[in-house]
């Protein structure tokens, strides 16, 4: 059962690179569709890893590895459903901002979608996320949230900006303790 879960949570990790493709353009359902995938991937880990005795020698490395690999790909899933859900269109996080017009003596139009760069930062925060659980040291995960809120505090009083960063912060957060704590099972 041990291998069947593994091979489960290495689902996890890949069906999100699988799935940039059918995820990418304005179709809300295809989101919804990757999120629940992964979801209900991790779910079906987590069973297989009740039923199952803990992962040993070279399966409780495979864990640490494909844990920290879930937590990273799957959260993107998670906050583009989430933020779909809070009515912020995700696709437009990886469209480029428009350009200025030369006509008009405004330095140009607000992004619909004021936060950028959230995608990478999103990875480190899902990692340490999963670090910090692994090592028990929950401690952690609060020095790296506010870390990130006084990294992003300027750009939080633009439209939009504030729930953007709530949504997507906390669906990555849980996100990445979901997978941590799969993983938790598999070595114990």
């Amino acid at each position: 059962m041990i291998v069947a879960a593994l091979i489960v949570l290495a689902a996890v990790a890949a069906a999100p690179v699988a799935l940039i493709r059918f995820v990418h353009g304005h179709q809300a359902w295809r989101t919804y569709a990757a999120a629940g995938l992964v979801l209900g991937l991790l779910g079906a880990t987590t069973v297989l890893t009740l039923v199952s005795g803990p992962a040993k020698d070279f399966g409780a490395v495979l864990t640490h590895i494909l844990v920290a690999t879930a937590a990273i790909t799957g959260g993107t899933a998670m906050v583009r459903g989430s933020l779909l859900i809070g009515g912020i269109e995700p696709w437009q996080l990886d469209t480029p901002p428009p350009a200025p017009d030369p006509s008009e003596p405004a330095a140009g139009q607000p992004l619909p979608t004021p936060l950028r760069g959230g995608r990478v930062i999103g990875y480190l925060e899902r990692l340490v996320v999963v670090a910090a659980l692994g090592l028990n040291w929950p401690e952690a995960i609060a020095v790296v949230l506010a870390v990130k809120g006084l990294g992003r505090y300027p750009e939080l009083r633009e439209p939009g900006a504030a729930e953007q960063f709530i949504i997507g912060t906390l669906a990555s957060v849980v996100w990445a303790a979901a997978v941590a704590g799969t993983g938790y099972l598999l070595l114990h």
